[in-house]
C-alpha cells in the first residue's frame, strides 16, 4: 500500500493507528523541508529511523491532516507526486526494524 492509497478513502484513528508510513531519507527531508516553511513549528511530525536506513511516521498522524488539523498546512504543501511513492506498512513491520538498545547498556 502507499499514502497514495491510503488517503484516497476516510481513515479512522483506529485504522490509522495500525499503520505506518515509511518514507526514504530523500522524502523525509522534503517532508522536514515543507513542515518547516509551511507547518506549525508547535506540531512537527518527526520520523523516526529504521534499521534499513529509512525513517517512519506513525499513520494516525493523517487524522490530523485535514482543515483545522495539527498537520494541516504542512501536509496541503506536499507534493502530491510523492504520495504513490511512500511506502505504508502494518506497524509491526516497521516496529521489527525499530533500533534495539546494546543490552549491556541497558
Amino acid at each position: 500500500m502507499t499514502l497514495a492509497d491510503l488517503i484516497s478513502q476516510p481513515v479512522s484513528y483506529e485504522t490509522a493507528k495500525e499503520l505506518a508510513i515509511v518514507l526514504t531519507p530523500e522524502q523525509a527531508t522534503t517532508l522536514g523541508a515543507i513542515q518547516q516553511e509551511y507547518g506549525n513549528p508547535q506540531h512537527v511530525a518527526a520520523p523516526v529511523p529504521l534499521t534499513d536506513g529509512r525513517l517512519m511516521l506513525c499513520a494516525d498522524l493523517l487524522t490530523e491532516t485535514g482543515p483545522g488539523g495539527l498537520y494541516a498546512q504542512g501536509f496541503a504543501h506536499l507534493p502530491a507526486e510523492l504520495f504513490p511513492q511512500v511506502a505504508v506498512v502494518p506497524m509491526s513491520e516497521a516496529h521489527a526494524l525499530l533500533p534495539q538498545p546494546d543490552p549491556e547498556e541497558i
